[in-house]
């Protein structure tokens, strides 16, 4: 069996308003589907668009208040947060809404070869947007990157892998090197 992606995580919520609302406007992500949930009749699925074909689909009550969830909490056996990546520009433009949305956040932090900040959705769930520092380009997967990267840190005997390992690898798998 080979895998070919994450198409979604499924997440339950207990704030549908808020939740759709914090998806579409605060974070602009398309609302593609919203149909009965078929395993739960008191909730709606809710399936946001993120970008190339990646979804977060929502289970939340059909009726605000209908359905009595616990907020989310990281922790052992937990889902500890949801990772979009983002451009730059984007990643700017993010930390600007969600302030003028009066939602805080943690960072921006350097995470070696991606820049990070971390906030919470209306359910408790914490977000996290990132953006590589070096633009992976088209055609190029990520994976690919990632993984020449992380040979070319444990060559170096790195603990982490740096914006340089992305460079080199990208050179190297794009043939800028020969």
């Amino acid at each position: 069996m080979k895998t070919i992606g994450i198409s979604h995580p499924g997440i339950s919520g207990a704030n549908t308003t808020e939740t759709v609302r914090f998806y579409t406007e605060v974070l602009g992500m398309e609302l593609v589907l919203r149909q009965p949930n078929l395993d739960f009749e008191p909730e709606d699925h809710f399936l946001f668009h993120v970008g190339n074909d990646t979804f977060i689909a929502y289970f939340l009550p059909r009726e605000e208040g209908s359905v009595d969830y616990e907020q989310a909490a990281s922790g052992s056996g937990h889902m500890d947060h949801l990772a979009i990546d983002v451009d730059e520009q984007n990643l700017e433009e993010a930390m600007k809404r969600l302030r003028a949305e009066g939602i805080p956040f943690d960072g921006p932090f350097d995470r070696g070869y991606e820049r990070s900040i971390y906030f919470k959705d209306p359910n408790n769930v914490t977000v996290e947007l990132l953006s590589w520092h070096t633009t992976p380009p088209a055609g190029l997967p990520m994976a690919a990157i990632l993984k020449r990267a992380q040979a070319l840190r444990e060559a170096r005997g790195a603990e982490i892998i740096e914006d340089a390992d992305i460079q080199a690898a990208i050179d190297e798998l794009s043939g800028a090197g020969d």
